[in-house]
């Protein structure tokens, strides 16, 4: 019980015998605990080493202590205890336990504070490290990737880089245009770029042909001459100038948090990537009507693009919300959409749905 303040089982059990009965001398000790001499002798050193067993002599200056024949003159004590009763004046005293035992928890304590001030020291050598290592062969990113915070410095931002825009700039729009948010697209800013030779790529979703605000936005823009296409899902707000700076919202459903600029031209290449991506997939403005059907099933019977979206997005296990979401429309307008399939599939559960569309080659 007492280890952890460093008594060992044999030399606890000294010294709890010795708090029993505080005249017994070696020859009691040794019988009472069917040891060898020389073991309570050991545990009996043990005892003074921890400051719990001193000798009537200890009282007397340190210097007159003859230590000659045993370990902190422990055997030579006891060696003076021929009949193992020592004369008065000369027997084994331990110290009282409140203040021995205290002083070594004590000490215990400063140990166990030390060696967590050794650990602290080693976990930050070890961060400092690491730190290193992952830094080997990084390159500084100073000014390649800048934050801005909140909505009017992301206006201000996206501003700038249309006007500095010097030829190209390639537009992710899920909102489309007439919504309060810093990623509107400003039409009399893109028109008056326009007519200055800038090329303008707009990507919106097919759900603003349904909005008369944003479908006149557009529209304007095409007559400006914009080239506008739509796709049935967009992930997130996006501009990219010259193929050399591209915006980005922080998170892609706040649109009024902040904004990230990245000037990586690793990272620029996917985004770019993406954009074509999508851009080719996209239906010009000019062709498309709503509810048109860009796509068959095996029997030869229409579904919209978005509808088509909406499949495969319930496919992948989103919810109606996250669905809603991406399809830029609300979810009462999604849930709608879903019924309706199922009432054309003849499908009465969202797994009967997915089934369906799979075995009609719409996934």
């Amino acid at each position: 019980m007492l280890r952890v303040l460093g008594l060992d089982t044999g030399t606890e059990s000294v010294y709890r015998l010795m708090l029993e009965h505080p005249s017994w001398g070696i020859d009691d000790l040794t019988g009472a605990l069917g040891e060898s001499r020389a073991a309570v002798l050991t545990a009996l050193d043990r005892l003074a080493d921890l400051a719990l067993l001193r000798s009537s002599v200890s009282e007397a200056p340190a210097d007159h202590v003859d230590h000659a024949d045993g370990v902190n003159g422990v055997n030579s004590l006891n060696d003076l205890n021929a009949t193992d009763r020592a004369p008065a004046g000369d027997t084994l005293r331990l110290v009282p336990p409140q203040a021995g035992l205290a002083a070594l928890l004590a000490r215990r304590e400063e140990d166990l504070r030390r060696t967590q001030l050794e650990v602290d020291a080693g976990r930050a050598a070890v961060a400092d490290l690491l730190a290193d290592y992952a830094a080997l062969g990084r390159e500084s990113s100073t000014g390649a990737v800048e934050r801005f915070t909140g909505a009017e410095a992301v206006r201000r931002r996206l501003e700038d880089l249309t006007l500095h825009a010097a030829a190209d700039i390639r537009v992710f729009a899920p909102t489309g245009t007439g919504e309060s948010t810093p990623w509107d697209l400003d039409v009399p800013l893109y028109e008056e770029r326009l007519s200055h030779g800038l090329r303008v790529r707009v990507l919106h979703l097919d759900s603003t042909a349904g909005s008369p605000e944003r479908r006149r936005a557009m529209r304007r823009l095409a007559r400006a001459g914009a080239e506008i296409r739509t796709v049935p899902s967009l992930p997130m707000h996006m501009r990219i100038a010259d193929g050399e700076c591209a915006v980005l919202p922080t998170a892609p459903h706040e649109d009024g948090q902040g904004a990230v600029v990245i000037r990586e031209p690793g990272a620029l290449a996917g985004l770019s990537a993406l954009f074509s991506y999508l851009w080719d997939e996209g239906t010009p403005l000019a062709t498309e009507a709503p509810d048109t059907a860009p796509g068959t099933d095996a029997a030869g019977i229409d579904y919209s693009a978005q509808e088509r979206a909406l499949l495969r997005f319930l496919a992948d296990g989103l919810t109606d919300e996250a669905v809603a979401r991406k399809l830029g429309i609300s979810l009462r307008s999604e849930r709608r959409m879903i019924s309706s399939l199922s009432e054309r599939f003849g499908a009465h559960s969202r797994f009967q749905l997915g089934l369906q569309a799979a075995q009609r080659g719409l996934l």
